[in-house]
């Protein structure tokens, strides 16, 4: 201990001032002391060489030399303490190597080794330091102060030295241009309750992994957690936020960007936080809101997409400079592995539709791919690329699979290959930086409708021959309207009631979200998206034939509901979440007879409208989930009903209740349309084989229909050649 005992060693991002019993993480703090610190101080003394347990327990637990339990049980806590501080794993060592039965080694790099105190002979040299430092003190205030006022300068100036690092632009390459293939795959994790599956692209949950560890996020209790590259036990980390959305990791694998994807319901932006990997602090990314962000590859930038716009800042959240304009929203930028060149993913406007873009460091803008499909797309573009270590493949998303294209090989001038071809839907993908692997959320799912009789609280199959999704009754009972998937779409089919008579009554590939009987039992309207296309309402015969379009003066529409007489089609804007974010929301009619469309006035900031079945009322929430409004019809005023959070309303058939879920699904409450009672119903049931349910409506018989889906989702290691 006498080498080191009078010094403090570095090994990065770590310091140890030996003297002291401080660790210290970029110049922070660690909550670290006794038998963890005097063995990295041992360890360090002798680095890359064996500390055996013996050399340890006669230095650290000399009165339980003789108690063998009690030393085992110290030593292997404090070993445990140290890792975690220093986000090492026993498996994949980056600074502690353990060799069993024997001991341990430090196998990391010392980058140095600084005096941390000196003698009495010194203490000239010290005075001459003092003053030295006393006289530069105000040199430096003055130098941070022209800093600060330079920041967006700097700030600019960093993307330029991050893209200037090699010769712009993609080359032509003669050869084979998809040489990459997964030669074995292994799951990693057992939960199946990996991520956050929601309705936009840029909010599927990513995982992220420095090598060592991959981390991702559960919906589960302590839902920020991570897993060794090996598999095993699954660890989790401290979130600042409820429900947290990795976003990032950091180059050096100490720093995770979040934000809480539920925490401002219908939202596509929030505030990021910047979490410690090794269970340290977490905090703000200054005062940014965004709905996505990376880290440059030195670690030190920070690119933030807010809106229809990217940013550069540092890691303190200072001063965003905008970096470029795109047309629509983006998300998922990642810088490739030499620093040349941004690529990020932008979702249309007005549509679920995304492509791939590139910014080089001249700041010159190109989409990708401009044009490709894969044989089967049918919606949602291409998205979510990532590069392989080597920066010689790009990988990125198509129709829940992931695709490999050579990234020397011009854009526009290759085909890319299918790379995952596997039962799994493979949400998001993430390469190591240490070995030929890619580690991928990958899910199976099923979803149902159900009903559920409130006398006998038994639950059974709307259809037991046929998964039906967001079914919905005619008004007589006799016939029901549902979303069904036998291939790469989402068609709309009816029945009768008991399973026969079914016919498809929407052509491929248009995607349809959900769907409305009409009063009268004979036309059904729906949402829905050609490929590409913004989401609209439409409405069909129910005996199936052309698909009418509902004309409105905004592009974007969504969730359908009739009026009690058949004559209109009540609806609303998708949230933000969906599309259009930052343009107001607003309620409109449309008369099949007359053929105009009119805007509800006072509607502004409402969509999912409900009319009750009398024709008094209609319900519509909030555009962020957060409550519902009740418009009367017999005095043209809206008052707020409910502040709770809300999600799919639905009336009681006498028209004196709204009926609706907890926007995280867990309870069904209701509340009185003639003055504001609220009463809990009861708790959402979740029937066995299932993940997730919530209520749709109450069906003519009197039961409530419930949607109930099953999503595993788990972390997949697929190693590369």
């Amino acid at each position: 201990m006498a080498v080191i005992a009078n010094r403090k060693v570095s090994f990065e991002p770590f310091e140890l001032d030996a003297h002291s019993g401080e660790l210290y993480k970029h110049r922070l703090k660690l909550k670290l002391q006794g038998h963890p610190i005097q063995i990295l101080a041992m360890l360090l003394e002798r680095p890359g060489e064996l500390i055996t347990r013996e050399e340890i327990q006669q230095k650290l637990w000399p009165r339980e030399s003789e108690t063998f339990v009690d030393f085992e049980h110290g030593l292997n806590t404090a070993v445990r303490k140290l890792r975690q501080a220093l986000g090492d794993e026993a498996e994949t060592p980056q600074y502690i190597e353990t060799l069993p039965r024997r001991g341990y080694r430090f196998v990391g790099e010392v980058a140095k080794e600084t005096p941390a105190q000196t003698g009495k002979g010194d203490e000239t040299q010290i005075s001459a330091q003092n003053r030295g430092a006393n006289l530069g003190q105000a040199a430096e205030e003055r130098h941070v102060r022209k800093r600060r006022l330079y920041r967006p300068v700097l700030v600019v100036l960093a993307l330029a030295g991050l893209l200037a690092l090699g010769v712009i632009g993609l080359r032509y390459v003669r050869g084979d241009p998809n040489g990459i293939v997964v030669t074995g795959t292994r799951q990693l994790t057992h939960s199946g309750a990996l991520g956050h599956i929601t309705g936009t692209s840029e909010t599927y949950g990513s995982v992220q992994t420095d090598g060592r560890r991959v981390y991702y996020t559960v919906t589960l209790e302590k839902p920020l957690r991570y897993v060794s590259v090996n598999g095993g036990e699954e660890a989790w980390l401290p979130s600042p936020v409820a429900n947290p959305l990795i976003l990032h990791i950091s180059p050096d694998g100490a720093t995770l960007i979040v934000r809480d994807i539920l925490g401002d319901a219908g939202r596509s932006e929030g505030p990021l936080w910047l979490v410690e990997t090794n269970g340290g602090a977490a905090r703000r990314l200054g005062d940014i809101e965004a709905q996505d962000a990376a880290f440059a590859p030195d670690g030190k930038s920070i690119v933030v997409a807010m809106g229809q716009a990217l940013y550069l800042t540092d890691t303190q959240g200072t001063a965003p400079v905008k970096l470029v304009d795109v047309a629509g929203r983006a998300f998922w930028p990642r810088w490739s592995p030499d620093g040349e060149r941004l690529r990020f993913s932008v979702e249309d406007k007005d549509a679920i539709a995304s492509q791939l873009w590139e910014l080089d460091r001249h700041g010159n803008l190109k989409q990708l791919l401009n044009g490709w499909k894969d044989e089967g797309q049918t919606c949602c573009g291409i998205c979510c690329g990532v590069w392989t270590r080597d920066g010689k493949y790009y990988l990125f998303r198509s129709m829940l699979q992931y695709f490999a294209l050579r990234d020397d090989v011009k854009i526009g001038h290759a085909e890319p290959k299918l790379l995952t071809t596997s039962g799994l839907n493979v949400v998001t993908a993430t390469t190591s930086p240490l070995t030929n692997t890619v580690f991928v959320d990958g899910n199976v799912g099923i979803a149902d409708s159900l009903k559920l009789d409130l006398r006998t609280k038994q639950v059974t199959a709307v259809d037991p021959e046929v998964k039906t999704v967001m079914v919905d009754f005619s008004a007589d009972g006799k016939w029901i309207a549902y979303m069904h998937m036998p291939k790469n779409v989402m068609e709309l089919w009816r029945s009768r009631a008991d399973g026969s008579e079914r016919r498809q009554l929407t052509p491929d590939p248009l995607w349809v979200y959900m769907a409305r009987w009409s009063p009268d039992g004979t036309k059904i309207a729906l949402t829905a998206s050609w490929p590409d296309g913004p989401w609209k309402v439409y409405w069909v015969s129910v005996d199936g034939g052309r698909v009418n379009d509902v004309p409105g003066p905004v592009s974007g529409q969504g969730d359908p509901n009739w009026s009690p007489d058949g004559r209109s089609i009540l609806y609303g804007q998708p949230p933000e979440s969906w599309a259009e974010p930052g343009v107001p929301r607003n309620l409109y009619i449309y008369d099949l007879g007359t053929g105009k469309t009119t805007e509800v006035e006072g509607s502004a900031g409402l969509f999912s409208p409900r009319w009750s079945p009398d024709g008094r009322y209609v319900a519509a929430m909030r555009v962020d989930f957060q409550g519902m409004s009740l418009l009367d019809r017999t005095t043209g005023k809206w008052q707020p009903l409910t502040h709770q959070p809300t999600d799919e309303p639905f009336w009681s058939p006498d028209s004196a209740w709204v009926y609706f879920n907890d926007f995280s699904d867990t309870t069904l409450s209701r509340v009185s349309a003639q003055d504001g009672h609220l009463e809990l119903v009861m708790r959402t049931p979740v029937p066995a084989g299932y993940t997730h349910c919530n209520f749709r409506d109450v069906a003519p018989d009197g039961q409530l229909v419930l949607n109930c889906v099953n999503i595993q989702g788990n972390v997949y290691a697929l190693d590369l050649k």
